[in-house]
Formats: C-alpha cells, structure tokens, sequence
C-alpha cells in the first residue's frame, strides 16, 4: 500500500476475460492450491486490463474450488506474459493489453479477502469506479464545453460570432444544463455514501468494511449516475463536435480527441444496458426483502388514479415551485408504471429488459431533477434568487423536458404490457402525472447561453 500511495507501484485490476465480461462471475481463470499448502497457482486470460502494461501489482480474480475469490500477484511473478497494446478507438493514453497467467505461483498470504467472497470485493468496487466514472464525466465535460464556447465566440459566419446564432445558444445551454444537473446528482449520491461511510465507523465497522458498506447502501444511485454521467459527457463532445463544424470532424482539432474518448464510458465499469437493468434489479431485490417499501405508495398511488383530483387551492409562489410539483408527480409516474410491472410480472420481470430499461431511464430522470432542485434550494438560501438565476432556469428547463421523456419512457412500458380498462388507466394516470406548467425555454437558454459567452467557457 504505500508503494502505491507514493506512486512507485502501479496497479491493476483483472476482472475481464473473453467469455465473461458483464458475466464476471462467468470467469474461467482458475487457482488452485499447491501440494505443499504454501502456494496458490493461477492459470488463465484477462483481456481488456488497464495499466496491463506496465502494472506492479495485479488484483486478479480467478476460481479457487468452484469458488469466485481474489488474489494479489506481482506483475514480475514468472509465468505473466502480456499482449502488445490494444488499437483502440480512443483513451489512446491508457495503456490496455491482455494478461496471460500460465502456472504463475504467489505465495498463500495473496489471497485477497475470503475464499468465495470475491464477488463482493469485485462488485463494491465496480460501484465505486461507476460513481467515480461519472465524477470523471464532470471533469471531461465542462473541459469540453470551455472548448466550445471559445469555439462559438471565435468563428465568425456572417460575419458574426456563431455564438450569436439560436441554433448554436442552444446547444450550448442544453449542454451547460445536462452537466450542472449531472454534477449535483454526483455530489448528492457521494455526500449520502460519506456519511454512511460515517455512520457505519461511528456503528463500530473498519474502514474497508465502512468504505464498502456505503458504496453497497447506494449501489442503486452509484449504477444509475454511471448511466446519467457516460450519456451527458456523450451528448456534450457530440453537439461540441457539430459547433466546430467540418473543423469539429478534423483530428487537427481537440473535438475529435474528445468524440473518440468520451465513447468508452458507455462500455466500462458495466454496460449502460447492464447498469440500467442492475439498478432496477436491486430496488426490485431489496423490496422483496422488506429493505425497501415500495408497496405502500404503490397502493396509495393506485388509488389516486380511480379518484377526482384535487385542486389545491394555495401553492408556494417561488420560481421553482412548479418543478417542485412537477418532480412530486414524476416520482408518481415512476412508482405507478414500475409497480404495476413488477404486479404483472413478478419474478419474470428479469426477462422484460426492454421495460426495465423504460423504468430505469424515467428513474435516472427524476433522480438528477430532484437532485439540481434540491441543489438549487440550497444555492438560493446561500445566495438569493436573484444571484442563483441561471440554476432556476436551468432547473426549470431540465424539468420541463424530462417530463417528456418520461411520459414517452412510461407510455412504452405500459403499452408493453397492459390491456384494456388498466391501460387506459394507467396511460390517463401517466398524463396526469407527467403534465406540467407552460414554459419559455426558448427564454431560459438563452439566458444561459449569454452567460456562458460573457464569461467565454463553462461559469457553473
């Protein structure tokens, strides 16, 4: 540990082999013990293995009796070789090769953990590097759009800025709201895991097992945000590379490096898709369990839609108390739509992956509005309204929209799998809970966009 601490080690980590990778429990890599009892063997193929390059120090993963288990090799144990570098599409400065172990013999004391309880060093892990993707996500994605607006500010068509134009506000706005929401998600899952991290010491725990047990309490947020963060910094290098124009498709400009990089977060640390199904999977899981109550507002919600409306009379009067509203009834939608699938299907519900994914993306929806609100009530009480204009409009246009995705998520599900009397109820009951107040958002990005131009990069 302190080798690599100062960074005179380097590590690696060696989950992935050919034949399993969203499978990693799938892993044909095997260890077995030596006649003398003092040595464990390791034979196998990891592919894919950041660092394999030059690693110090390999976290490999391979199959002890049967047992999924984790051992520490040395990377100039005899019996490593190593592949020449992957051609990759991008992340050309990582290095990525595969690692071959033939006979490869590390002392007993190596073993990693527990025999058999490697998938549970393996999967926290991966729930730390999901949310750490998406905190890298952050860092690539306003460096990104720094590089876009100084684009739009500099090229002149017309003889004016592009960045005087609608089409290209737009752009810049929509990705300066899609970031500043994904970041506020990112802060709020990682504040919830530090202080479970804190509670968990307080309770008596170590650090290792206090560390795990917060990734583990939000392993749901941590898949999710990995989602959220890949698809923001996606759409941002992608609408960046249309503001350079032909210049954006030449690999003299830096649109094209970050086009090329950004493609692999989708991919690593879990497919979107696995993400997508594995946090639905556990919210599914922990209700089983009674660790999660998702009967009772299911039940109340379900009454709500047999019965008249309420018109409430007096409502707060802030320039986010629509969106508050509005994310209130949003969260209905998904409780109403993900209830009345699982009623449908119960443990088959795993076979529907298409409808898992409409609900996990109408859950990713409302996670990151009600994260930016949340944010954004807390930069008010701070600040003032007036000092926290742009995040009000940022909040209330992000809302605006994701009513919509979620209404076209939640309509596919339920016409999936209802019929008759219960699908016009619950379609009615998806209306009524994905409506919201007119808006001008037209107006609001453009506010965000001349603040983005006056200060010539990302100001959020």
């Amino acid at each position: 540990m302190p080798k690599l601490g100062s960074g005179e080690w380097l590590a690696s980590y060696c989950l992935t082999e050919p034949g399993s990778g969203s499978d990693a429990l799938g892993a044909k890599t095997t260890a077995t013990l030596s006649e003398d009892g003092k040595h464990y063997i390791i034979n196998g193929q990891k592919i894919w293995i950041t660092n394999g390059g030059f690693a110090n120090l390999f976290t490999v993963f391979a199959k002890l009796d049967g047992k999924f288990t984790g051992f520490l090799v040395p990377g100039d144990t005899p019996g490593i070789s190593r592949s020449p570098e992957a051609h990759k599409m991008g992340i050309k400065g990582s290095s990525t090769r595969e690692i071959f172990f033939q006979d490869v013999k590390i002392p007993v004391e190596n073993l990693l953990g527990e025999i058999g309880k490697g998938h549970k060093i393996a999967f926290n892990i991966l729930n730390i590097g999901r949310i750490k993707l998406a905190a890298a996500a952050i860092g690539g994605g306003k460096k990104a759009i720094d590089v876009a607006v100084k684009y739009a500010n500099d090229r002149q068509q017309f003889g004016v800025a592009i960045s005087t134009f609608g089409a290209i506000q737009y752009k810049l706005a929509e990705m300066a709201i899609r970031m500043w929401v994904m970041e506020s998600a990112v802060y709020r899952a990682s504040f919830d895991i530090q202080n479970k991290e804190h509670e968990l010491q307080a309770a008596g725990a170590s650090y290792a097992d206090a560390l795990l047990g917060g990734a583990e309490e939000y392993a749901i947020e941590c898949a999710l945000l990995k989602v959220l963060g890949s698809e923001v910094v996606d759409y941002i290098v992608d609408e960046g590379v249309q503001i350079f124009g032909g210049n954006g498709f030449s690999a003299d400009f830096p649109m094209d490096r970050a086009y090329r990089d950004a493609r692999i977060n989708r991919i690593f640390e879990g497919t979107n898709e696995i993400n997508r199904l594995l946090g639905i999977d556990m919210i599914m899981k922990r209700a089983l369990k009674g660790e999660l109550d998702l009967q009772t507002p299911i039940m109340k919600i379900m009454g709500e839609l047999t019965s008249i409306p309420e018109f409430s009379g007096e409502m707060e009067n802030t320039p986010l108390s629509e969106s508050k509203k509005a994310i209130g009834n949003l969260k209905k939608a998904l409780l109403m739509v993900s209830g009345a699938a699982v009623q449908t299907f119960m443990a088959k519900l795993e076979k529907e992956q298409e409808i898992i994914m409409n609900i996990a993306d109408m859950g990713i929806y409302v996670y990151a509005a009600e994260s930016a609100l949340l944010r954004a009530e807390k930069l008010i009480a701070i600040r003032g309204e007036a000092a926290c204009a742009d995040q009000i409009a940022m909040v209330n246009a992000y809302v605006y929209d994701a009513a919509d995705h979620i209404n076209k998520a939640g309509k596919d599900a339920i016409n999936s799998f209802a019929e008759g009397d219960m699908q016009r109820m619950m379609l009615m009951g998806l209306k009524r809970f994905t409506k919201v107040a007119p808006f001008n958002a037209k107006n609001a990005r453009r506010q965000i966009a001349a603040s983005l131009i006056a200060a010539n990069g990302y100001c959020y």
